[in-house]
């Protein structure tokens, strides 16, 4: 029997055949066509939280799955656990300034997975400060995840498959993941190697080149990289790899990173 806590990733790949049933379900599910986001963006969403998304009761959505595999589903209460924030009144603090924007429509429709790029994001992100977030759904599965972050949420939709999600950090941010590090002024003056990061290359280069400077240094020793943006994905890489970094704005188009190889 099909229950609110699978995740759709799991539906998929035991029952293939009901993604069909799903399209027919909410016109939302229709993006699954796609093979790439069919690999990415059901990962960390349950069918429970899917039928949120779609416009659905989760009971419903389970029943008629159910019902395509020949099961009569019992009916009981769901617990999405993370509920919509659309609707709901607009906060005050959206006044607050922005301390990071991060558009993931690009990032899912290559096929990645956004939520590496979405916590280094939030790293940059003070206290009294908002992510302000673009993606083609409202990622409930998000909310509770920020929230242990000291996030705070709202969402609105605006336009088709287009939303954007505002997340307020509401108490200084902790040391959180392999690649978080509180470096000193002392430590920037300590790298055994430099790279620099030109405006006009085209991704993956920039990161290419990173990676592979810091792939000849020993652990322990650093690279100082000189950027013209904060570079999101290398982040979320670093952060994956389990390389502690530090980060300092230096004015419009000049970014320093020191990152520390892990081992």
């Amino acid at each position: 029997m099909i229950r609110p806590e699978m995740r759709v990733s799991e539906l998929l790949k035991e029952h293939p055949q009901l993604l069909g049933v799903l399209i027919e379900a909410s016109p939302a599910f229709a993006k699954l066509k796609n093979p790439l986001l069919r690999h990415t963006m059901p990962r960390l969403v349950t069918l429970a939280q899917a039928a949120r998304i779609g416009g659905l009761e989760p009971d419903a959505l389970l029943e008629r799955l159910n019902r395509a595999l020949g099961v009569e589903a019992a009916r009981e209460e769901v617990s999405v656990g993370n509920e919509s924030k659309l609707g709901t009144p607009r906060p005050e603090w959206l006044a607050s300034p922005v301390g990071f924007h991060l558009d993931v429509r690009p990032i899912l429709a290559a096929g990645d997975e956004p939520f590496g790029a979405i916590m280094a994001a939030a790293r940059e992100v003070a206290a009294g400060q908002r992510l302000c977030l673009e993606a083609p759904f409202e990622p409930l599965p998000l909310y509770r995840v920020m929230q242990r972050k000291g996030f705070e949420a709202w969402c609105e939709q605006v336009g088709p498959e287009h939303y954007r999600v505002h997340f307020l950090r509401q108490r200084e941010r902790e040391a959180e993941g392999r690649g978080a590090r509180s470096l000193s002024e002392a430590d920037w003056a300590d790298y055994a190697a430099e790279v620099s990061v030109e405006a006009n290359l085209e991704p993956p280069l920039p990161m290419m080149r990173v990676l592979e400077a810091l792939a000849r240094l020993e652990p322990g020793q650093r690279l100082l990289v000189h950027h013209v943006r904060r570079p999101v994905h290398l982040l979320a890489r670093l952060e994956q790899d389990g390389h502690p970094y530090a980060l300092r704005d230096l004015g419009p188009g000049r970014v320093e990173l020191l990152i520390e190889k892990g081992s």
